[in-house]
């Protein structure tokens, strides 16, 4: 697969040093970014994810009690919550 990169001069000129550092073209070393990033992107999650409970002390939140639906109704019914962002907007 080839691609076509257009970076700024600052960006490229970086590029071209680091390349003669380690014997290589701009090109072999936007090939290794490019495939390192890729190999982090399509690394599998961890299953067992550690985490140390409660993240926030009870002593700082108080009981928490559990949410029902008429609690969920009760927070969408509220006037700054009843304009939905538009499909594709972010928040």
């Amino acid at each position: 697969m080839q691609a076509t990169v257009e970076l700024p001069e600052a960006v490229l000129r970086q590029l071209e040093t680091l390349a003669k550092q380690e014997g290589a073209t701009p090109a072999d070393l936007i090939r290794r970014f490019v495939e390192a990033r890729i190999e982090t992107v399509n690394a599998p999650l961890p299953r067992n994810l550690e985490v140390r409970l409660p993240l926030i002390p009870a002593s700082e939140t108080g009981p928490i009690q559990p949410i029902t639906g008429a609690d969920v109704d009760a927070i969408l019914s509220r006037d700054h919550l009843t304009a939905w962002p538009q499909r594709g907007s972010l928040w």
